[in-house]
Formats: structure tokens, sequence, C-alpha cells
């Protein structure tokens, strides 16, 4: 079972397709692994609570439409190396 004082964190991307190779690969290879998701556009608590969202007041004026959600995989840190194998 993993949790937030086992896991290592594998990868990092923005690119939707990268993060799903990678985990069909480690689905293939019996890995555990969590992932996480995140908006970058979207309003954070503290805003929320304000009454809106960056993307509100500035608009997407900069923002490439392609990194627009983050995606972090984490397995278990014993499993860290073999799973690097599956980074492709």
């Amino acid at each position: 079972m993993l949790t937030i004082f086992n896991r290592a964190e594998l990868l990092i991307t923005y690119d939707l397709n990268r993060f799903n190779r990678v985990r069909d690969a480690l689905d293939g290879a019996g890995i555990d692994y969590v992932y996480r998701t995140k908006d970058l556009t979207s309003p954070t608590l503290l805003e929320g609570l304000a009454g809106g969202s960056s993307r509100g007041r500035t608009g997407t004026l900069g923002i490439s439409h392609d990194a627009r959600v983050e995606y972090k995989l984490y397995v278990h840190k014993d499993q860290l190396d073999w799973a690097k194998t599956f980074l492709y």
C-alpha cells in the first residue's frame, strides 16, 4: 500500500500522452502507483474564499494550453529504480 511516507516521485509532466504511456507501462509491470493532477488555471483554496480565480482576474494570456494540467506519478520508494526503467 502506498502512503505519503513510503512513496517517491517518479514523474512530473504536462503531457497527457506521456503520462498515460508511463502509467500503462507501470500497470503492465505490476508496479503500484498513485497519481495526482493539478489544473494550474483553477483557483486555490485562498483564491476561492476570496471570490475568484487567477484565470478570472488575468485571463489565459501567456498560459500554454498544453501545459495547463500538471500530472505527477508516485511509486513505492523501494521500487523507484525499477520504475525509472519505464520512463520514455
